[in-house]
């Protein structure tokens, strides 16, 4: 038993207008941006694993760069 039947449509009434995106269509958006205003492209790009690996060979120095490339062992090395 519903104690309020007008509240309750107007909360169903409510949930249905969300539901079919009644204020996406109602005020479209000029640009597809978030809001820190980078656009879905973006985005992508700078979740793809690549990009973040890239990322974090740009933070490291210039030295630590140097040193990681000439300290680490070919496998060839390894084995003799």
């Amino acid at each position: 038993q519903i104690s309020d039947p007008e509240a309750c449509d107007q909360m169903y009434e409510s949930l249905v207008r969300i539901h079919t995106n009644f204020y996406k269509n109602k005020y479209p958006r000029l640009k597809d941006t978030t809001f820190t205003g980078v656009t879905v492209e973006d985005c992508r790009m700078i979740l793809a694993t690549d990009i973040l690996k890239q990322m974090e060979d740009m933070k490291k120095g210039t030295w630590k760069r140097l040193r990681e490339k000439f300290s680490a062992k070919k496998p060839e090395e390894d084995l003799k």
